[in-house]
């Protein structure tokens, strides 16, 4: 006479569960990494377009400084294909200011995931000679 598990044919349900429970937490996983990684991105952007537009803002300040700290700063921090997706900055030069957009855009890691696309805005006073 043979021995019957509880329960009839119950047999190998928990690895099944235990699979999908798994490949839910790695999906999870994978789009709060995906999120925090973003995040970090996102804050060189504005990072390196204040750091732009501070460059600019100086009474002495050369022909493209603008241009030429924003992407100094972001290859520092941001390389790679994240760092790809970050748009050329305009810097504005007004009267009493100056003005930096960036618009970038990070490439989701799941197809279940959305792309994100934003756009920063830096604002520093421009330094002026003294009348």
């Amino acid at each position: 006479m043979r021995h019957r598990p509880k329960g009839g044919h119950e047999r190998g349900s928990a690895t099944i569960t235990t699979l999908v429970a798994m490949g839910m937490f790695l999906i999870m996983l994978t789009l709060f990494t995906q999120f925090a990684v973003w995040q970090y991105g996102r804050g060189v952007v504005r990072s390196a377009a204040l750091e732009a537009a501070r460059s600019e803002s100086v009474l002495d300040a050369g022909e493209g400084a603008c241009l030429q700290r924003f992407e100094q700063v972001r290859a520092d921090l941001l390389g790679g294909e994240m760092g790809q997706g970050v748009g050329q900055a305009s810097c504005a030069v007004l009267d009493d200011r100056v003005v930096v957009t960036v618009t970038t855009r990070f490439e989701r890691w799941l197809p279940i995931s959305p792309d994100w696309e934003f756009t920063v805005t830096a604002v520093a006073a421009r330094e002026v000679e003294p009348e």
